[in-house]
Order: C-alpha cells, then sequence, then structure tokens
C-alpha cells in the first residue's frame, strides 16, 4: 500500500525534472537557433535583411521536409494524440512519433514559422510520461503520468504551476480525483521551482494593467467575448476544415511551400512570424492604427492556418494568444470613442484570452494562465467574462474545440464518453466466433432441418466452396418450405443484417439495435463470411468497457 502511495509521487518529480529540462532546452534552442537565422549574431549580420527574412522560413520548410520524409509519419503528433492516449487505453503516444513531432516544431519556429510551442511541448510532456509509465511496468496509471508532463510543460514553458494543473484536467484527462490530483500537482510545482531556479522567471506580460475600474467596462468586456467567439472559430475552421491541397503534390513537399509564403509574408509583415511574444507586449503597452491592428490579426490567422496545414509543425495556442490581442486592441479603440477612460490594456488581454480558451478548449485554464502570466488577479477576472461569453459563442457556431475536431476528423469523438471510445477502438472482427452452421446450396430442405436439429441450433448461413455468404435461413423459414426433399430458393433467403469487419463494436451496436434472432454474419469485402456475433457477445463489450472505466476510477 505504501509503495502505491508513494511510487506516483516519485514518478511525478522524476517527470518534472525531465519536462522542465526539456521545455527549457526547446525555448533556448528556438530562441539561439532564431536569433543566429534573424542575423541577429555578428555571423550573419553582413547579409541583406530581406535574405535572412526569406531564407529562415524556407531552409525551416526544408529541414522539417526532410524529417517527415525520413520519419515516414502520416502526421505531426501533438495535443490530440495526448488526449486520446488519456481516454483509450490502447491508443498509448508513440514516443517516436512524439519526439520527431517535437524537433519538427522546434526547427518550424526558429525558422520564423508562425506557429506556437506550448501545443508540441505539451504533447512532449505527455510523451515522456507515458514513457516512463512503461518503464515501470505502467504500475502507475499511465494516464495519471502522461497529465503529470503535460502539466509539467505548462507549468515550465508557461510559468504557470496551478494553470498546468488545472490544465491536466481540464483539456487532457477531463475529469478530477483525489488520487490523480496530488501527483499532477506535485508534478506542476515542482517543474516550475526547477525552471524558476535554474532559467529564472518573471511573468511573461507583467505590467500595471488593472482590471475593471468601473461597472460599465463590463459590457465592452461581452462584447470582445462574443466576437472573439467569431474569430476563434474562424481561426479552428482553417485550421480543421477542408483545405484545396492538390493530391498530386506529396506531403513532404508541403512544408518548403509553407516557408516560402512564411518568407513573403514576412518581408512586408515581419511581425506575425515566430511565437510573437515581443509583439505582444507591444500591443499591451504601445498604440496602433485600427488599419495596423487588423493587418497584424489577419495577417497571423492566415500565416498560421498556412503554416499548420502544410506541415510547418507547431501548436495552435501562441498565435490565439496573437490574434485575440490584436482583435482586443482593435476594439479597445472603438469603445475610447464612448469610453475615453476605459482601460485599453484590460481589453487586449481579454481578447487574448477569449480567443485562447475558445481554441484550446479550456476557460478555466485559460483563466488562470492570464492570471499567472500577468501576476495580477483583477486582470484575470475581468478576462473571465470575455472567456466565458467567447466559449459561448465559439460553441455555438463551431461546436468543439481546435483538439476535439481535429479528432473528430479522424472519426473520434472525445465527448462520448470513455466508455463509449473504448467500444469504438475495438473492431467487431476480434470478438467474432466460428460456431455457426455452414450450409452448401445442394442441401435439401430435410438435410438442413437435420443439421439445425442435431447442432441445436435455429438458423445457419449457406455458403459456397470458397466461403462466400449466399443467404442466411432460420428453421422457421425451412419448415414452411412445402418441397422437403429438393434445395431451397437461396434467392429467398438473402436478405439480412450483416456486418463488417471494420465496423466497430460501437457502430455493431448501433447497426443492429433492431435486430432479431440469434447471431449477425461478419464479412470481407468480398462478402467472404468470417464468422458470426451475438447480442451477448456485444453485451459483454459493454460491460468489459464499464469496468475498464471503473478500474481507471479507482486507481485514480
Amino acid at each position: 500500500m505504501t509503495v502505491r502511495i508513494i511510487l506516483p509521487i516519485i514518478l511525478a518529480i522524476i517527470i518534472a525534472v525531465v519536462v522542465s529540462f526539456a521545455v527549457q532546452g526547446f525555448i533556448t534552442f528556438v530562441s539561439l537557433v532564431g536569433s543566429y537565422l534573424r542575423g541577429d549574431n555578428h555571423i550573419l549580420l553582413g547579409l541583406p535583411k530581406e535574405i535572412l527574412v526569406l531564407s529562415g522560413p524556407i531552409l525551416a520548410g526544408l529541414i522539417v521536409s526532410i524529417i517527415y520524409k525520413l520519419a515516414n509519419l502520416d502526421r505531426w503528433h501533438g495535443p490530440a494524440e495526448s488526449i486520446l492516449a488519456a481516454h483509450i487505453p490502447s491508443k498509448r503516444p508513440s514516443t517516436e512519433a512524439g519526439l520527431l513531432s517535437t524537433l519538427a516544431s522546434a526547427v518550424s519556429l526558429a525558422g520564423g514559422a508562425s506557429v506556437g510551442q506550448y501545443g508540441p511541448l505539451v504533447h512532449f510532456g505527455g510523451v515522456i510520461g507515458d514513457y516512463i509509465s512503461k518503464l515501470t511496468r505502467d504500475q502507475t496509471s499511465p494516464h495519471i503520468l502522461l497529465a503529470c508532463g503535460a502539466a509539467s510543460a505548462i507549468s515550465s514553458g508557461f510559468g504557470a504551476p496551478i494553470a498546468g494543473l488545472i490544465f491536466a484536467h481540464e483539456v487532457i484527462v477531463r475529469h478530477f480525483s483525489l488520487k490523480a490530483v496530488a501527483p499532477i500537482l506535485i508534478s506542476s510545482v515542482v517543474a516550475h521551482t526547477v525552471s524558476t531556479e535554474f532559467y529564472g522567471g518573471e511573468p511573461l506580460f507583467a505590467a500595471d494593467i488593472g482590471g475593471i475600474s468601473k461597472f460599465y467596462e463590463i459590457f465592452p468586456l461581452v462584447i470582445i467575448g462574443c466576437l472573439s467567439g467569431v474569430i476563434a472559430s474562424i481561426y479552428m475552421r482553417g485550421l480543421t476544415g477542408y483545405l484545396p491541397i492538390p493530391k498530386k503534390i506529396p506531403n513532404y513537399i508541403l512544408p518548403i511551400i509553407a516557408g516560402f509564403i512564411c518568407g513573403i509574408v514576412g518581408l512586408f509583415i515581419p511581425e506575425v512570424l515566430g511565437l510573437g511574444s515581443e509583439t505582444i507586449q507591444s500591443l499591451l503597452i504601445d498604440e496602433r492604427t485600427v488599419k495596423s491592428l487588423f493587418i497584424l490579426l489577419i495577417a497571423k490567422l492566415f500565416l498560421t492556418v498556412i503554416c499548420i496545414r502544410l506541415n510547418l509543425f507547431g501548436g495552435i495556442f501562441s498565435p490565439a494568444l496573437f490574434i485575440g490581442a490584436a482583435l482586443g486592441c482593435l476594439l479597445a479603440i472603438f469603445f475610447q470613442l464612448f469610453l475615453p477612460y476605459s482601460n485599453s490594456s484590460l481589453f487586449a488581454i481579454a481578447g487574448m484570452a477569449a480567443v485562447t480558451g475558445s481554441v484550446i478548449g479550456g476557460p478555466i485554464s485559460t483563466m488562470m494562465i492570464i492570471f499567472e502570466l500577468t501576476s495580477d488577479y483583477q486582470v484575470a477576472l475581468g478576462a473571465g467574462i470575455s472567456i466565458c461569453f467567447a466559449n459561448l459563442v465559439s460553441s455555438k457556431i463551431y461546436g468543439h474545440s481546435a483538439f476535439d475536431q481535429i479528432l473528430l476528423n479522424r472519426n473520434i469523438d472525445i465527448q462520448m464518453g470513455r466508455d463509449n471510445l473504448h467500444l469504438q477502438s475495438i473492431k467487431v472482427n476480434s470478438i467474432i466466433r466460428k460456431d455457426y452452421i455452414r450450409l452448401v446450396p445442394e442441401h435439401s430442405v430435410d438435410n438442413m432441418i437435420e443439421i439445425l436439429s442435431q447442432a441445436k441450433s435455429s438458423e445457419g448461413y449457406i455458403l459456397d466452396p470458397k466461403g462466400k455468404l449466399l443467404g442466411k435461413i432460420t428453421l422457421p423459414e425451412i419448415l414452411l418450405s412445402e418441397k422437403k426433399t429438393i434445395p431451397p430458393d437461396i434467392s429467398l433467403y438473402n436478405q439480412y443484417i450483416y456486418l463488417n469487419k471494420e465496423n466497430s463494436i460501437l457502430e455493431s451496436i448501433e447497426l443492429i439495435k433492431d435486430f432479431v434472432g440469434e447471431s449477425v454474419p461478419v464479412i470481407d469485402e468480398k462478402k467472404n463470411i468470417l464468422g458470426v456475433i451475438t447480442e451477448s457477445d456485444l453485451f459483454n463489450q459493454l460491460l468489459i468497457a464499464e469496468k475498464v472505466r471503473n478500474k481507471e476510477e479507482l486507481s485514480d
């Protein structure tokens, strides 16, 4: 018992230390290499600025393209994979794919791609947590250690330990339990402590912003929230919706195209390249024109969508912060026409939080991140109003977070619950039974009655010599035949419910919900029968799914 209590704590600390150094190493790499590519270092100072701006993203696209080709991946792995792994035990994250995806995101960011760093780091933290779970032979629930890694990444990257704890529960595992809270909290706090001790740390957007000073400032925050929900929906639609990419262009070539587009846009609007943290900070302080803010908003949204969809891998969190800040500043100019003494910096923070909260599907996490980024409780409260309305609007327009939609595009509805997700992950082909009654077209009615009687079965399947299913016949149907000594007309008995081998258990339950009989055949694409399943088989899978969920909850 003592081991079961102490071991998760020890593992949480180990994960926190490893993830903290990994996160800070990632950030340092991006900053250092990006500085070289921008010409901030003396080695490249002699080159024209235009060449540096154009070549950085193209070089990044070329390297990412090589990684993608050599790794032979079908997609980059990010937070969506971590969420899936936390809900379906059989979908453990790939360590190799996680490492390569993180490397690709670091290269993309260093080259100036308009992507974020926190999404890849969250998944990388989850991969580390899951890997340590594998090393200990899963003596602690894998999804808890995965959540520890994700919390550590948020804590170390943002300097936000409380937000890390909440993010892991709200976005990744999506349920709270006393046994899970302790290791995740410890992991988050330790990661923050290690990062602060070795790398220092100040609030990212620390400034004298202030909260709501007048009651009427609530109304602009509501409007910001509603419009942020609209912008967030457009942003997510671009990230996850249909993009007309010619099929003749290989996927590994797309990052080069994205890099070229980034370079061209960067020549005219360099502020939209990379993370954009410095630009966000300037938006909170400096005054901008309506035109410049509108250009920044549209350019950042467009370029991020292009980068993500064309495989220049990275996160969507930081661009959401940028887009939201630009929107908040834009609306602040309008509000100051009517409310000249209103807090424009608060409006910028509110827009930033509202767009981000809708995109990641974590309103509470986002509110806590804003609090810890600004070290201002009043700012967090004001931002919370906008976050609330943004989520309401985006849920009506778009319906999901970006991560949930990514999984939906793969026919995985994370909102259906763990039981149904477990059932969806199992193919019906894995539970078929072979003890069905085989009949041939040459069997007479008397033969069929005798075979079924001996087998104590009420139905049989008529097959050709190659195993192709020709029809299903039941004993009552046979008994109605007038001529007992000749084979029945098979064409009369080929109307039956069947399942495809690729159907999931969940799909199968839905397909045969109105079925009455002993069994349902499972066939392949050539209509060869592979076996049969019964209602009892499906009911047992329902019970197993419930037991899996109960076991996880008890282990938590």
